[in-house]
């Protein structure tokens, strides 16, 4: 182990003593597989949006972001941030839908919307292909950054022998714990890797090699603190830019930004306690993950590439970690370490109980027809929890380089699948058998366009959505489509606006309408202010801290953000 202080040891000790006290108060007590995976639908819009948040803070992020800032500068973060427009999609179209459909996780909802065999088959392969195969891909990067950082602290140490203990106790309390336990967990974990990150950008921007702001700026080329990219000298060329914020969001399938919201995400709205914690919930999560968090990291990224400027592609990442080496104050080692593994462990665990929770409900529960008790269910969620870890970790020491690279792979390969994800809500004509051809078609446009066209991301993503987009529609007319007396229980129940089922009730005059009420355009006003608030903002922070561009306008932006929030919030809360 490096030359710890008696402060490092006690940084490093803290996460453990914390975890283990919360987890006494809050472990699962109840043999209910909907307490286990669900926490019986109770869940704070705090707790729950805090949660989403430590989720996506992975050990993997700051280290991912380093890779991007060093190759394209800052504006190379638009290749994540504009996620935040599908986050406010969700937040303001999306959320309070997803609370009223009833649904355990968001696969469930297949069969709440779809009918049929082919129905109960997309279910269950979804929960195989998400539930194990795709969380591996996700835990496996999410592993990769652990043995990256591993020798940072522990030099001389085999990296593949800690990584083993550290899944160990995370399937251990992920099994004790419970999603609610889990929850309260990553509160405590997201606020202190928080405060880790905002410590250690403010003391590596005072390392002597560097001496501040000013001369950090001084010694950095002007290209790698543009906020927009220009195109030039790497960075992201302004026609990729304008794809990821107008095609990519609603196109790919990405963990933590599902078009239409899904995955963790969802099994965190449907863990809230009622429709106004689930808008107020997932709103939290969007502004915390992409306006109050990524600075301290960007900063520190840009300390790495000042003092480290000759890294490889494969070693870009290890840049974040090598400051830790530059000279921190007594503790900050021991802080950082605490920072990570609070970040690696609740990723770790969410994922376990997420991926369990798809396996178990969607899968196992339907092929034995719910015979079996709970508490059997949650036993061999256990067993699918280290199993999972098992193979995750395999996958990271043996199949994997850069976790940039695994991001990009992932939203090529499933830039087919975003489209029906959204369109399912208010399209009634689509059926089980178009979401079952978005998975077809998604894989092989890849293929076509990616692999065999050798078009380059992302105009490999642009081919695929629109060209899976109007297979799609076409096959809605074509295709099978769902019973109606299933679709009018959907439609019942989650209360979508009626403007976009008036051909169902056209087509079928006997059943009794139910106006539901349209507030797209106040959905709508939520989500451009959501995005002036937290582009507006990210920019006025690049302002302040390099004394250059245009604050006036992102504070106006931000500002308008704000009163657009309150107002749409305001007006959507209560109208169930």
């Amino acid at each position: 182990m490096n030359s710890f202080h008696i402060l490092d040891y006690l940084f490093f000790f803290f996460p453990f003593i914390i975890i283990l006290l919360i987890l006494v108060q809050f472990r699962s007590k109840s043999n209910s597989t909907k307490e286990y995976f669900q926490a019986e639908g109770s869940l704070s819009w705090f707790v729950a949006g805090t949660a989403m948040v430590a989720t996506t803070f992975a050990a993997d992020t700051p280290l991912a972001v380093t890779e991007i800032i060093r190759t394209q500068g800052i504006s190379g973060n638009w290749i994540w941030w504009y996620m935040s427009v599908g986050g406010f999609v969700t937040v303001f179209f999306f959320s309070k839908l997803w609370k009223r459909s009833g649904a355990s996780t968001d696969l469930e909802l297949i069969q709440i919307r779809y009918s049929g065999k082919e129905a109960e088959f997309l279910r269950g392969f979804k929960a195989f292909v998400i539930g194990f195969l795709l969380n591996l891909i996700i835990l496996g990067w999410v592993n990769l950054a652990m043995l990256k950082i591993i020798p940072v602290f522990f030099p001389g140490y085999n990296p593949n022998l800690i990584l083993i203990f550290l899944l160990l106790f995370g399937v251990m309390y992920t099994a004790i714990a419970g999603l609610r336990g889990i929850s309260y967990i990553d509160v405590f974990q997201f606020f202190l890797a928080w405060f880790g990150c905002i410590m250690f950008a403010y003391f590596a921007i005072q390392l002597p090699s560097i001496g501040g702001l000013e001369s950090l700026k001084s010694k950095l080329p002007d290209h790698k603190i543009l906020f927009f990219p220009n195109g030039e000298n790497g960075s992201l060329p302004w026609d990729h830019f304008l794809i990821l914020l107008t095609i990519l969001w609603w196109s790919s399938w990405y963990p933590g930004s599902e078009p239409g919201g899904g995955g963790y995400i969802a099994q965190r709205i449907l863990a809230t306690k009622n429709e106004d914690a689930a808008l107020k919930g997932s709103l939290w999560f969007v502004v915390a993950h992409y306006f109050v968090r990524p600075w301290p990291w960007i900063l520190v990224a840009l300390v790495s590439l000042v003092l480290y400027p000759n890294l490889s592609e494969v070693e870009s990442g290890k840049g974040f970690l090598m400051v830790l080496q530059e000279g921190m104050p007594n503790g900050m080692m021991g802080l950082m370490l605490s920072a990570f593994l609070a970040a690696y462990l609740s990723t770790l665990a969410t994922h376990l109980n997420w991926g369990a929770s798809y396996l178990v409900n969607d899968l196992w529960k339907p092929l034995t027809k719910n015979k079996q008790l709970d508490s059997d269910y949650i036993k061999f969620s256990y067993m699918l929890q280290l199993i999972t870890a098992f193979f995750s970790f395999i996958l990271a020491v043996y199949g994997m380089d850069t976790i940039k690279g695994a991001w990009v792979f992932l939203l090529e390969a499933s830039s087919g699948i975003g489209f029906v994800l959204i369109i399912r809500w208010y399209f009634w004509r689509v059926s089980a058998w178009t979401e079952i051809l978005a998975l077809i078609l998604s894989p092989l446009l890849y293929i076509l366009y990616s692999i065999i066209l050798k078009i380059s991301f992302p105009y490999s993503i642009l081919y695929t959505a629109m060209s899976s987009a109007i297979f799609l529609l076409v096959s809605t007319y074509i295709l099978p489509g769902t019973k109606k007396e299933i679709l009018f229980s959907f439609y019942e129940k989650s209360k979508p606006p009626y403007f976009f089922w008036k051909g169902f009730f056209k087509q079928n005059p006997n059943l009794t309408q139910t106006i539901h009420a349209n507030k797209i355009h106040v959905s709508l006003l939520g989500t451009l202010s959501g995005l002036c608030f937290v582009f507006g903002g990210l920019y006025s922070v690049q302002c302040i801290l390099w004394n250059q561009g245009y604050v006036e306008w992102g504070s106006l932006f931000f500002l308008l953000g704000c009163f657009g929030l309150y107002f749409s919030i305001k007006h959507l809360q209560n109208d169930e």
